[in-house]
């Protein structure tokens, strides 16, 4: 009874708002995933893998390597010539460090808050071209800006529910005299056991989770070195996902990402849709 108490509560967090739990350092978790976003200017496959590994029982720390498959690209440059094109290649890596706050367990049940440490290392391409022309930032594989940031997460846990919040802010750095805006993320989530009701002494069961998050975004104006553009704005996203465990160390994972409200405006245009395919790995 105590696996099948503590495993969920531990490892089950949300697909996209951060989870104040921390990963013990007996289950290091390995996550791959495959996700399609389509936007007006830009269709890409990425395939991405993050690790996860606890440090102490407080500390948490991360790695996740994104690799874009394929990309298919739409820009203006000048204004009036199109141009398309396909790239691919090894994204920006971005790492992360977690640590507990406050944590208080019972059965079943648990509170949680969490200080977040961010950075973004520009391992990606960022100058490729078609036609002689260099494909805007914002379609590249990579950024070429280092970024740094910090936020919280809040969790809690009572039997077959879940509510986690979470506030972010990322710093990126100027790059060939262009900075991309800083970015303010405040993100939600509501997350259900459907499946199995309750747990049974030495019972060890498949397990079902529907999500439900709500995904914002807001991005200050970029800089160039001839002054601010005019891309801040908000993106608001609702996110539908589903968590299927068949055992106690393998998680499966869908999720979609549906535009409410888009006020960014960049090279990329608007999204249409985004769904992500993932499995985690808990060794």
């Amino acid at each position: 009874m105590l696996i099948a108490i503590s495993i969920p509560i531990t490892s089950g967090a949300q697909i996209v708002t951060e989870n104040a739990g921390i990963t013990p350092p007996t289950i290091p978790t390995l996550r791959e995933s495959l996700t399609y976003d389509e936007s007006e200017n830009v269709r890409s496959l990425i395939w991405s893998q993050k690790f996860l590994y606890g440090i102490t029982p407080k500390v948490e720390a991360s790695i996740e390597l994104p690799t874009v498959v394929d990309r298919r690209i739409r820009f203006e440059s000048p204004p009036g010539t199109v141009h398309r094109t396909t790239i691919a290649g090894v994204g920006d890596i971005s790492i992360a460090l977690k640590r507990s706050l406050y944590q208080t367990d019972g059965i079943l049940e648990s509170t949680r808050w969490a200080a977040l440490i961010r950075g973004q290392i520009p391992t990606g391409t960022d100058d490729q071209s078609v036609d002689g022309v260099r494909v805007p930032r914002t379609l590249q594989v990579g950024s070429g800006n280092w970024g740094v940031g910090a936020g919280t997460a809040f969790t809690v846990i009572r039997d077959r529910h879940r509510v986690s919040l979470e506030a972010a802010y990322l710093h990126r750095t100027r790059h060939e005299g262009f900075r991309p805006g800083p970015e303010l993320e405040l993100n939600c989530a509501y997350w259900y056991r459907l499946y199995p009701a309750h747990f049974e002494p030495g019972e060890r069961r498949i397990e079902i989770r529907p999500v439900l998050e709500l995904l914002s975004t807001y991005r200050y104006a970029s800089d160039r070195s001839s002054g601010k553009l005019d891309d801040d704005g908000t993106n608001l996203l609702l996110a539908p996902g589903l968590q299927i465990y068949p055992r106690t160390d393998l998680l499966f994972e869908i999720g979609l990402q549906i535009p409410l409200v888009q006020g960014i405006d960049d090279d990329r245009g608007d999204l249409r849709g985004s769904i992500t395919f993932a499995v985690k790995f808990l060794f």
